[in-house]
């Protein structure tokens, strides 16, 4: 008589085979679902961090640095501290100082400021320029913030001297328009890409917006660097608080 073999008795069944298939399946799943859930809360956790960060007490003012001066960007130090300007848009992040007081401001070592003196809870944009050798400032007030959860904000800052500026869409319709020298012109958009073109005179720039979100700000700045117009951006942001 033939007697099974321990061979045929080990061999696995199909419904083992496909049992074996789908904890395999399951477990794939529950890895890409790890991963998917890990990568959403670092998202979150980023956006938390940014929208939560330190914030500084009542009573402060809110500065940031434009530069209009060609070549590696000069170093700037508010109230006896560093201020990085990014060298890509010659603009730096803004900052909290005290308000009501007289803005201790230096470039390259040099003290440049003695009438600069920010109102709590204002917005300012220090443009610095450098004629020779000497340093100046002019102060752009932007006001107060205020948002709309619903919609993007942005910022065209005209810093070309004796040009009244202009942004619009690339073949599309003027966004902002007689802009002075030296001024600030803000308003609401939907949370769009889009091909921007600044000009002055005969002269023009273009800038792609990137894809903003809801509540984010962005500031515009056009500028005159060797006889050429050039346009760049950058997500408005605040350093985290800290005393100084």
């Amino acid at each position: 008589m033939h007697t099974a073999s321990n061979s045929d008795s080990d061999m696995a069944s199909p419904s083992s085979f496909r049992g074996h298939f789908c904890l395999r399946l399951l477990s794939l799943a529950a890895l890409l679902l790890f991963f998917s859930i890990a990568l959403a809360a670092r998202s979150q956790g980023q956006e938390i961090r940014r929208l939560y960060a330190t914030r500084p007490p009542a009573g402060y003012a809110f500065i940031r640095i434009a530069a209009l001066s060609e070549g590696p960007p000069p170093r700037v130090q508010v109230n006896s501290a560093d201020l990085q300007i990014n060298e890509a848009t010659g603009a730096s992040s803004y900052r909290a100082v005290p308000a009501n007081e007289l803005l201790n401001l230096s470039v390259n070592g040099a003290a440049i400021s003695k009438d600069v003196v920010p109102d709590a809870e204002a917005y300012l944009t220090l443009v610095i320029s450098r004629t020779n050798s000497t340093w100046n400032v002019q102060s752009i007030d932007e006001g107060q913030s205020s948002s709309d959860g619903l919609k993007a904000k942005l910022r065209f800052l005209n810093l070309v001297p004796g040009c009244t500026a202009t942004l619009k869409i690339a073949d599309g319709p003027t966004i902002f328009q007689q802009a002075p020298f030296g001024s600030v012109q803000s308003r609401t958009i939907n949370p769009v890409t889009a091909k921007l073109e600044g000009s002055c005179d005969e002269g023009n720039a273009p800038l792609t917006l990137p894809q903003l979100r809801a509540g984010d700000y962005y500031s515009i700045f056009l500028r005159k660097d060797s006889e050429r117009l050039r346009l760049t951006g950058q997500l408005d942001e605040t350093e985290p608080y800290r005393e100084r």
